[in-house]
């Protein structure tokens, strides 16, 4: 009977220790590295500005028949991740036929400068 507790308690010992060994070995969620996003924003910034960006967007967007704001904001973590946030005059709401349109305009004014395409957010700024 002590044999057969002594090598429980070893098999106990023994599954323990390959839990904790395995739990180790899992790979953990590598740390994003904020020195290549801030890098990676501060050259499309470079960039947005010698395109002239922001301003091509506000003229496409007029020519389209949208009135946005005359600031356009930009939120770039990477370039699978970089939203472009446009204000538009145009009333209470937008239906997705529209939202579709403005973000096929920002991708070929992003394609025309070989840029990453940008998420569109848009905000309907209210009418005083």
């Amino acid at each position: 009977m002590k044999k057969m507790m002594q090598g429980f308690f070893l098999l106990l010992c023994l599954l323990m220790v390959i839990f904790v060994w395995t739990g180790q070995q899992q790979p953990t969620a590598a740390p994003k590295n904020t020195h290549t996003s801030a890098l990676y924003a501060e050259e499309l910034s470079k960039k947005l500005q010698a395109t002239n960006f922001t301003q091509q967007v506000i003229e496409a967007l007029r020519e389209a028949g949208y009135s946005p704001d005359s600031t356009i904001g930009y939120l770039i973590d990477s370039p699978n991740y970089q939203i472009i946030t446009i204000q538009l005059h145009d009333g209470a709401e937008i239906d997705k036929s529209a939202e579709g349109k403005i973000q096929s305009i920002i991708n070929k004014l992003t394609a025309t400068h070989h840029m990453h395409p940008f998420i569109v957010n848009i905000e309907l700024l209210e009418i005083n």
